[in-house]
């Protein structure tokens, strides 16, 4: 017994250095080395990088635009999310499964594709576009779906799925007996919501808005495709990286940091300055109907919208990936069906790389993520040391810090020999993507395999040992086949969001792991629209079956109830 607590103590410590190893170089050091070189300027060390760069007009104002965008991003996003929220968990009566599948697949297809998308239905030469003004004889288009506008329409679309899937899952705590009680003493739905429900769902909202947040400050795809003389921190940080500027790149990023940072701060000391107002149900409340005809009314036409919304931009790609790109480009309605772009992704081995390479590099961040993050969550739920809790905060740091600041973190350090690498460059490696795609899923994995150790009862593993089982045999024989379809379902869930990824690829990328991502935005640039749209059917199509797995094997978390 005593040498297998032996063994069982050298493998954690063992396991917990290189962790420690790993974070340091990857995470930690990286960030240390950004920030040093946002302060080295060709007179040597000092602020003059900084008075120049916030001397700049055009600078304080691309920082502004980045805050606004984040800002706005949270409002509209929590005000349509949690609406959804409150819909499908009160009010909606029929085709519910259908609604909720619908209203959670936009977290389950890449940005990048979205905002292709949404060129073709909503762009200059949109097909909606197009169709009004045909319809009402216009000589022009009728809006200019670019700038501010068309950056946060589609971050409304991307990011409420956040607020809606944890708003949802918060508002099961709602208690009938506190709401029966404000009844009781005259108080009507604001009443309620007030009183009853917000505070339950605060917290969730609190969460919510940090993520997207952060999502929407770090977001390339849109401000790049649709964003126009709209400039924003991550536009400008790809920018200086592609002239060479990488002092400047690095002021960008401390600056983007700093904000991601503060934010994040703020909003977890208000959400752990409410978590003691979620509690366990004593009784499930049921809004009537009746008594909220109107809010029924008014929410059941934002449904409506919002699917809608959905629908349209995955029929456009899918029905566009049949079309000729010449009768993309040219006609109002195109219809000059083809199945060459999809045999020319097939057909042609340099066309299907990219694809390759990002469920290739997808998959070796999920597996390193969860080889990583599994013990510690398990270590936390078991014993939850002051090492341990560390480790934890570390791994969730990069939840903070927008994409493209863990990109040029790991060019910063990265673009010359490393003893984190074994003495070796890693940029334009195929490695350093997985690199980064692994840093990102990291809290994310964390975040999930915390939630999966959570349903196991803590009695049964203790009454495994007291039979005589070792951690390593209650860990396998125990925990694990009773947590896999919470880890499952996260995995599969980081594995979507970094298939997709795009701010980090393009600036990390080269010819051994260009993603999926990279070509579709170029194969757009280059006009060969179809291949773009085909990329994007093929992207959704593996995507979609991905949420059905998820629904399948977690439907604690993502089922209807």
């Amino acid at each position: 017994m005593r040498q297998r607590h032996s063994v069982q103590t050298l493998a954690r410590a063992v396991f917990s250095g290189l962790l420690l190893w790993l974070i340091v170089g990857y995470i930690l050091y990286p960030m240390a080395q950004t920030v040093v070189q946002s302060f080295s300027t060709e007179s040597g060390f000092g602020l003059a990088g900084y008075r120049a760069y916030f001397s700049n007009p055009q600078n304080r104002l691309v920082i502004r635009n980045t805050v606004l965008v984040g800002a706005f991003a949270v409002l509209v996003c929590g005000t349509v999310g949690t609406a959804l929220a409150v819909y499908m968990r009160f009010l909606c009566r029929r085709h519910q499964k259908l609604l909720h599948i619908l209203l959670l697949s936009p977290v389950m297809i890449p940005g990048v594709i979205i905002v292709i998308a949404f060129i073709q239905l909503y762009g200059e030469s949109g097909i909606i576009t197009k169709l009004l003004e045909s319809a009402f004889h216009l000589s022009t288009p009728p809006y200019r779906f670019s700038g501010f506008g068309g950056i946060l329409f589609v971050l409304a679309y991307t990011q409420y799925v956040y607020f809606y899937l944890n708003v949802y899952t918060a508002l099961r705590y709602v208690d009938k007996n506190v709401v029966d009680s404000i009844r009781s003493f005259g108080g009507g739905t604001f009443a309620v919501i007030r009183d009853a429900i917000f505070p339950v769902i605060r917290p969730a909202i609190v969460i919510s808005a940090l993520t997207t947040f952060i999502s929407a400050i770090s977001a390339y795809s849109a401000p790049s495709l649709i964003g126009g003389s709209f400039k924003v921190l991550s536009m400008q940080i790809v920018k200086a990286k592609a002239n060479n500027q990488m002092a400047l790149a690095s002021i960008q990023v401390a600056v983007l940091l700093v904000i991601g940072l503060l934010m994040t701060v703020v909003l977890t000391h208000y959400s752990k300055k409410y978590a003691w107002e979620i509690s366990v149900k004593s009784a499930y409340f049921h809004m009537e109907t009746k008594r909220a005809s109107w809010l029924r009314r008014g929410l059941s036409a934002l449904v409506i919208l919002q699917v809608v919304l959905v629908v349209l931009p995955v029929l456009a790609i899918f029905y566009l990936s049949f079309i000729e790109t010449r009768s993309i480009m040219t006609d109002i309605f195109p219809c000059a069906f083809t199945l060459e772009n999809y045999l020319t992704i097939f057909e042609k081995p340099r066309v299907l790389r990219p694809m390759l390479n990002s469920v290739n590099m997808s998959l070796l961040a999920v597996l390193v993520g969860l080889v990583l993050t599994l013990p510690v969550a398990y270590w936390e739920r078991r014993n939850p040391t002051r090492l341990v809790r560390s480790m934890e905060t570390l791994l969730m740091l990069p939840w903070s810090m927008p994409a493209s600041v863990i990109a040029i973190n790991l060019i910063n350090v990265f673009n010359v020999e490393s003893v984190f690498a074994f003495g070796r460059s890693l940029i334009g490696t195929f490695w350093i993507l997985p690199i980064a795609y692994t840093i990102v899923a990291l809290p994310l994995l964390l975040s999930s395999n915390r939630v999966a150790m959570s349903g196991i009862s803590v009695t049964t593993e203790e009454a495994a040992r007291s039979l005589g089982a070792g951690t390593f045999r209650r860990f396998f024989q125990i925990i694990l086949p009773n947590i896999v379809s919470g880890i499952l379902s996260g995995a599969i869930l980081v594995f979507v969001r970094t298939m997709g990824e795009y701010t980090m690829s393009a600036l990390l990328y080269g010819v051994y792991n260009r993603p999926i991502s990279v070509s579709v935005v170029t194969n757009m640039q280059e006009y060969k629209v179809g291949i773009s749209l085909a990329y994007g059917s093929l992207l959704i199509l593996l995507c979609y079956g991905l949420l059905w797995i998820v629904l399948k094997i977690d439907r604690r978390r993502f089922a209807m109830e």
